[in-house]
């Protein structure tokens, strides 16, 4: 049977409203007493996690309340691998906020909880974070030598050694007319999105029922749009 849709163009259901400018994201929801969150984030690669003060900013007009790994019990939840979660992986997974030393630039240390966006990102200015630095662990060859470890309970950067093998590859090389040794290298590559994730929650305390506005799937080349699903704001960061 042929296929008929192949080269020819379909028209997309959500493109009339994005044209229109209609589509619905999560920063076009507003409710009542509506608080944002901003992510104050690691500068520092490498370093242990001294103390943070952020008694300056909870006295900031419109700041209320500042997250740290310290006011989560039991410590903040681990992100655990998405794929190939073997058991191997189990304790180089990072959790979601610091709480002992940092180890990335860019790695989540405070959330401030504002009445707006800019009051958040100014009350990021006004905490204190007392970083001890660590060696970088910048690119593989520095983490095989193990000098600077990330975590230290495995002791070592290396999570697991994985071999397949096929064929006999020293008699292919044995028999080739012409052998070549050289090094590639090649930079970081990654996903990214248009617009920043978010996602908003509020809680009738009357019914008892929590509604969360969340991200949807990716359904057009713009981006990505959101649909109300069914807990916390955090679709602007620093």
């Amino acid at each position: 049977m042929k296929n008929t849709f192949i080269g020819i163009p379909m028209e997309r259901r959500e493109d009339l409203r994005f044209l229109r400018g209609r589509g619905e994201y999560v920063d076009d929801v507003t409710v009542p007493g509506l608080l944002y969150a901003v992510i104050l984030r690691s500068s520092v690669a490498h370093g242990r996690l001294v103390s943070i003060d952020a008694s300056a900013a909870l006295k900031r007009p419109g700041v209320h309340a500042v997250i740290t790994a310290a006011d989560m019990p039991g410590g903040p939840p681990i992100v655990p691998m998405r794929l190939q979660p073997l058991p191997e992986f189990k304790p180089f997974e990072q959790p979601v906020i610091a709480y002992d030393k940092v180890r990335y630039v860019g790695e989540p240390i405070a959330v401030v909880l504002a009445a707006s966006v800019a009051v958040g990102e100014d009350a990021l200015d006004a905490i204190e974070v007392r970083i001890d630095d660590l060696p970088a662990v910048a690119d593989w060859t520095v983490a095989a030598q193990n000098k600077s470890v990330l975590f230290e309970k495995p002791g070592t950067n290396r999570s697991l050694v994985f071999e397949s093998r096929k064929g006999d590859a020293d008699a292919a090389f044995a028999r080739a007319p012409y052998v070549r040794r050289e090094r590639l290298r090649t930079g970081r590559h990654y996903g990214l999105t248009m617009e920043p994730r978010g996602v908003m929650a509020t809680w009738d305390e009357a019914k008892g029922k929590l509604t969360i506005y969340g991200a949807a799937k990716y359904r057009s080349s713009t981006g990505a749009f959101f649909r109300r699903r069914s807990a916390c704001r955090s679709n602007r960061s620093r």
